[in-house]
Protein backbone atom coordinates (compact mmCIF):
# COMPACT_ATOMS: atom_id res chain seq x y z
CA UNK A 1 0.00 0.00 0.00
CA UNK A 2 2.69 2.21 0.86
CA UNK A 3 4.50 1.60 -2.74
CA UNK A 4 0.81 2.47 -4.33
CA UNK A 5 0.95 5.95 -2.66
CA UNK A 6 5.01 7.17 -3.33
CA UNK A 7 4.42 5.97 -7.30
CA UNK A 8 1.12 7.80 -7.11
CA UNK A 9 3.03 10.99 -5.27
CA UNK A 10 5.66 10.36 -7.66
CA UNK A 11 3.17 10.23 -10.91
CA UNK A 12 1.66 13.89 -9.72
CA UNK A 13 4.98 15.23 -9.17
CA UNK A 14 6.42 14.71 -12.56
CA UNK A 15 3.17 15.56 -14.23
CA UNK A 16 3.27 18.92 -12.57
CA UNK A 17 6.57 19.54 -13.59
CA UNK A 18 5.61 18.82 -16.58
CA UNK A 19 3.31 20.89 -16.91
CA UNK A 20 4.89 24.14 -15.34
CA UNK A 21 7.30 23.41 -17.73
CA UNK A 22 4.91 23.68 -20.66
CA UNK A 23 3.34 26.76 -19.30
CA UNK A 24 7.06 28.54 -19.44
CA UNK A 25 7.11 27.52 -22.87
CA UNK A 26 3.76 28.86 -23.80
CA UNK A 27 5.12 32.14 -22.04
CA UNK A 28 8.22 32.49 -23.90
CA UNK A 29 6.55 31.49 -27.05
CA UNK A 30 3.60 34.05 -26.37
CA UNK A 31 6.46 36.93 -25.78
CA UNK A 32 8.04 35.98 -28.88
CA UNK A 33 5.42 35.16 -31.24
CA UNK A 34 2.13 36.70 -29.73
CA UNK A 35 -0.76 34.45 -29.32
CA UNK A 36 0.00 31.19 -30.48
CA UNK A 37 -2.95 28.90 -31.93
CA UNK A 38 -5.29 31.34 -30.35
CA UNK A 39 -4.11 31.01 -26.68
CA UNK A 40 -3.18 33.94 -24.82
CA UNK A 41 -1.08 32.17 -22.02
CA UNK A 42 -0.09 35.38 -20.48
CA UNK A 43 -3.64 37.04 -20.89
CA UNK A 44 -4.65 33.82 -18.53
CA UNK A 45 -1.96 34.15 -16.12
CA UNK A 46 -3.55 38.17 -15.61
CA UNK A 47 -7.03 36.96 -15.45
CA UNK A 48 -6.23 34.36 -13.07
CA UNK A 49 -3.75 36.94 -10.76
CA UNK A 50 -6.37 39.38 -10.72
CA UNK A 51 -9.23 36.88 -9.76
CA UNK A 52 -7.15 35.92 -6.57
CA UNK A 53 -6.25 39.50 -5.83
CA UNK A 54 -9.78 41.10 -5.62
CA UNK A 55 -10.92 37.61 -3.51
CA UNK A 56 -8.80 38.71 -0.68
CA UNK A 57 -7.58 36.43 1.76
CA UNK A 58 -9.01 33.33 0.16
CA UNK A 59 -7.08 34.39 -3.05
CA UNK A 60 -3.62 34.85 -1.35
CA UNK A 61 -4.54 31.47 0.51
CA UNK A 62 -5.12 29.45 -3.09
CA UNK A 63 -2.52 31.49 -4.53
CA UNK A 64 0.21 30.43 -1.10
CA UNK A 65 -1.33 26.67 -1.17
CA UNK A 66 -0.58 26.57 -5.60
CA UNK A 67 2.51 28.11 -4.66
CA UNK A 68 3.56 25.04 -2.34
CA UNK A 69 2.48 22.59 -5.18
CA UNK A 70 4.83 23.55 -7.70
CA UNK A 71 7.74 24.13 -5.22
CA UNK A 72 7.46 20.39 -4.53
Amino acid sequence: MDNAFRMLSDLVSNLTSVIVGILGLGIVGSLAFGDMMGLDVIGNITSLVESLASSGVVGLLVLAVLYSLVNR
